[in-house]
């Protein structure tokens, strides 16, 4: 903490000696930018934070549906994007290769505290913001209006949060663009504060903000009590279902499997014990629900999980299924499957669309916890503590299995709805930039 400190207080102090050499006027804020009429009928309109450059079913199914969301909103509008890796530290193997990957620059000049926020806006309209400051401000150029996608969440000291705050805060009160957040959890605590002062900065100064969860609802309500925050299920589903053409790979799974029913496993990203072959609890898990007649299927997600999960399913005879080329893919998996046991928030919503019931584990925020009181399904299970709750997640499997069709078309039918409701952002956002359209032209 106190090497946290001392750097942030140098860099502070570097900010200071630059300003100092400004003149009075040349120090002064920039002023308020004049309004001018948003064009209704074919707007421009920029997502800050596009996760679909990410090697994820989850992310690419999020900002698809948004998309979807958007066009039957404002069907003639112009996209732009800021993708998601411009905001994050570096260029991984998590990231679709090839020429989605242009990163602005490593030089540009961010905030680490909300108090740095003026001040640096000031160095990037000045052009002392850095290489990539330049590349950020000409994607504002010429918008309507800007919807920061909240993807990734808000939530520790996580670098692309701060980021993609700033620039929302950014293009309201210094460019005067309608803004609003969407799309997000958040999940703000008292550990490493640095991320409550952030939210309350932004989302005071935005002209709406609406997460994806009750968890995050209540979060935001807790540590921004005055701000009005709006509560829309997660963007992806809204995405029709369309499972009658799935890849070759699983077509290939189906085959395999023949007239076996099956469940999937996907664990997340949450830390989960694996690495001790047949003594670890994630292989007892599998080998005790397997015992109810049904094969397993390792599903991936991303990258990071492909090595685990090849080594669970060769030791525990279970099947490997490759990532697939879309989230369709997943979603022709799960309508079939039995039930998923994942800890992903994103499995569970694309399962719901097709009525798969599951069984979830806990993520690394409070996400999944919001996902399951949002679809009706029991609390998730901590997977750091497998060992404890082997036994009843057995059982809940045997319960899923009892009730069958039922289930299914329940979780479907609550699933619709959540859906229809999904797509209150994009009237949200067509609201916002019919307000901002009329205000400006009465200040012409």
């Amino acid at each position: 903490m106190q090497r946290f400190i001392s750097a942030m207080s140098g860099k502070v102090d570097a900010m200071r000696r630059t300003l100092g050499g400004q003149s009075a006027e040349e120090a002064l804020p920039p002023p308020a930018p004049t309004p001018r009429p948003r064009d209704l009928n074919c707007p421009t309109l920029l997502v800050i934070n596009d996760s679909g450059d990410q090697i994820n079913y989850g992310a690419e199914a999020l900002v698809e549906g948004l998309r979807h969301i958007l066009s039957r909103a404002l069907p003639q509008h112009t996209l732009r994007v800021i993708p998601s890796h411009w905001l994050d530290e570096a260029v991984s193997e998590t990231f679709h290769s090839g020429d989605s990957l242009k990163y602005p620059g490593e030089s540009t000049v961010w905030p680490e505290v909300a108090d740095q926020f003026e001040c640096i806006a000031e160095e990037w309209l000045a052009g002392r913001g850095g290489r990539g400051a330049a590349a950020y401000l000409e994607k504002f150029g010429g918008v309507d209006i800007v919807v920061l996608n909240g993807e990734g969440s808000i939530y520790r000291t996580n670098i692309s949060a701060i980021r993609e705050l700033f620039l929302a805060w950014y293009a309201k009160t210094k460019l005067g663009l309608p803004t609003l957040f969407l799309n997000g959890t958040v999940q703000l605590t008292l550990i490493m504060p640095v991320l409550p002062a952030m939210v309350r900065k932004t989302f005071r100064a935005l002209d709406a903000v609406a997460v994806r969860g009750p968890y995050s609802l209540r979060n935001v309500q807790e540590f921004v009590p005055d701000l009005a925050v709006k509560l829309f299920p997660d963007s992806a589903l809204s995405l029709p279902v369309e499972i009658a053409n799935p890849s070759p790979g699983v077509e290939a799974l189906f085959k395999q499997l023949g007239e076996s029913g099956f469940f999937t496993f996907d664990p997340g990203p949450m830390i989960i014990d694996h690495q001790f072959g047949t003594r670890s609890s994630l292989f007892r898990m599998i080998t005790e629900v397997k015992k109810l007649g049904l094969q397993a299927v390792m599903v991936v997600s991303g990258p990071p999980e492909v090595s685990m999960l090849k080594k669970l399913a060769a030791a525990t005879n279970s099947i490997y299924l490759e990532q697939q080329p879309s989230y369709k893919d997943l979603m022709a998996v799960l309508a079939r499957a039995k039930f998923q046991i994942t800890g992903r928030n994103h499995n569970l919503l694309l399962g719901a669309r097709v009525g798969c019931p599951a069984i979830a584990i806990a993520s690394i925020s409070h996400k999944v916890h919001g996902v399951c009181e949002q679809l009706r399904f029991s609390p998730p299970y901590d997977g750091t503590d497998l060992w404890s709750n082997i036994e009843r997640i057995t059982a809940d499997a045997a319960t899923i299995l009892g009730r069958g069709v039922t289930l299914r078309d329940e979780i479907s039918s609550h699933a619709a709805r959540l859906s229809a409701e999904s797509f209150e952002m994009g009237i949200l956002v067509k609201d916002v930039l019919a307000k901002h359209s009329t205000l400006a032209t009465q200040s012409l």
